[in-house]
């Protein structure tokens, strides 16, 4: 997974600057993290991107804007949220989900999973 960009959104600092960290120890080059669905839709339209881990909720909005920007342009994504896979909208039902608390070498599985293709 050498060099894999991953974006991280996230609204909580110290779990985004963990996700970052764990990230950059498998390899990956970081994109963010940022903490709003407009940074985050400013990031993909700007950075390249190999793989997203979004949260659900950022403050007081949900990411599936950000989820739907991704899916159009063909990057994958997974969601890190305490919601479960019924929370989904129906046309992001079959999205990756893990929840928290999550298994550090489950997320980078499932990270290089994505990353590779």
């Amino acid at each position: 997974m050498t060099g894999a960009r991953v974006l991280v959104v996230e609204d909580e600092a110290l779990l985004a600057e963990t996700l970052c960290d764990l990230m950059q120890d498998a390899g990956c080059e970081m994109v963010g993290p940022v903490s709003t669905v407009a940074a985050a839709l400013r990031l993909i339209d700007q950075a390249p991107i190999d793989v997203a881990i979004l949260d659900i909720r950022l403050l007081s909005e949900m990411s599936f804007p950000v989820a739907y920007a991704l899916r159009r342009r063909g990057i994958p994504l997974l969601f890190l949220t305490s919601y479960q896979q019924r929370n989904l909208p129906h046309d992001l039902s079959d999205a990756i989900l893990v929840e928290k608390p999550f298994s550090v070498p489950l997320l980078v599985e499932i990270v290089q999973r994505l990353a590779t293709g």
